[in-house]
C-alpha cells in the first residue's frame, strides 16, 4: 500500500523506485510546527533503529523479523514502519519506507514528513499513539508481488533524512504476516498472489 496516484507522488522518490513500479504516498501538510533541539551529537553520523507497529504499539525489528500487516483507516493492508534515531534533528524528518519483492523487484513505498518525539536520552522516535509518524507502506490488495505477501520475505528499506540532509538508512529482509485475528480471512484474501481488484473477501 492507483496508477494516477503513482504519477503524482512517486517523482520525489524516483531514486528509490527507478527500476520498478510501485506506489507511494505523502503526509506533510499536517506536520505540526517543531522547535525541538538536536538529538545526540552533530559530530557523529546518524544512528537508526527500526520499529514495526502492530495495532497499538511498536517493537524494534532486525533482519529476519516478522512484521504485522495491519488494516489502516483507509482500507487494504499496510505495514507501519518507524524509527528511533539519534545524531539528527527531530523536526521535519523525511521518512521513507519501502518493501521490495525479491523476485520481480517491484517496490511499494510510503514517504512522509514527521517530527520525532525525544525520549530524553538523546534519541527520538516515531510515536506509538500517532500512526502518521510511521511510514504506512501499502502492501495489499496484492496486485504486484510474485508471491503471497504474508509469510514470504521482502526487503525492507527505511530512510530518515533531516532538513540539513543528515541521513540514516537501514535495509534488511523481513517477513510480513496477517496480525489481526479478527481480520485474518480478509487479510489472507487481499494479500494473496493473484488477488483481483473487486474480488469478494469473506
Amino acid at each position: 500500500m492507483r496508477a494516477p496516484f503513482i504519477l503524482v507522488f512517486i517523482a520525489p522518490f524516483a531514486l528509490a523506485c527507478s527500476t520498478s513500479s510501485g506506489s507511494s504516498s505523502q503526509a506533510d501538510a499536517s506536520v505540526p510546527a517543531c522547535a525541538l533541539g538536536f538529538l545526540g551529537d552533530p559530530a557523529k553520523g546518524v544512528e537508526l533503529k527500526v520499529v514495526a507497529r502492530d495495532g497499538t504499539m511498536s517493537t524494534e525489528i532486525a533482519a529476519g523479523a516478522r512484521v504485522p500487516l495491519i488494516l489502516p483507516p483507509q482500507g487494504g493492508r499496510v505495514i507501519f514502519i518507524g524509527v528511533v534515531a539519534t545524531n539528527i534533528s527531530p523536526c521535519s524528518i523525511k521518512l521513507t519506507g519501502s518493501f521490495r519483492d525479491k523476485t520481480n523487484q517491484q517496490v511499494r513505498v510510503d514517504a512522509r514528513t514527521v517530527n520525532l518525539q525525544p525520549r530524553g536520552d538523546g534519541w527520538g522516535e516515531s510515536t506509538d499513539g500517532d500512526i502518521a509518524t510511521f511510514s504506512n507502506v501499502p502492501m495489499c490488495p496484492n496486485q504486484w508481488a510474485s508471491t503471497d505477501i504474508y509469510e514470504n520475505p521482502f526487503t525492507l528499506t527505511i530512510t530518515a533524512t533531516d532538513p540539513s540532509g543528515r541521513t540514516g538508512t537501514k535495509t534488511f529482509d523481513v517477513t510480513p504476516y496477517c496480525a489481526e485475528p479478527q481480520y485474518a480471512a480478509e487479510c489472507a484474501c487481499e494479500c494473496k498472489k493473484g488477488y483481483m481488484l473487486g474480488q469478494t473477501c469473506m
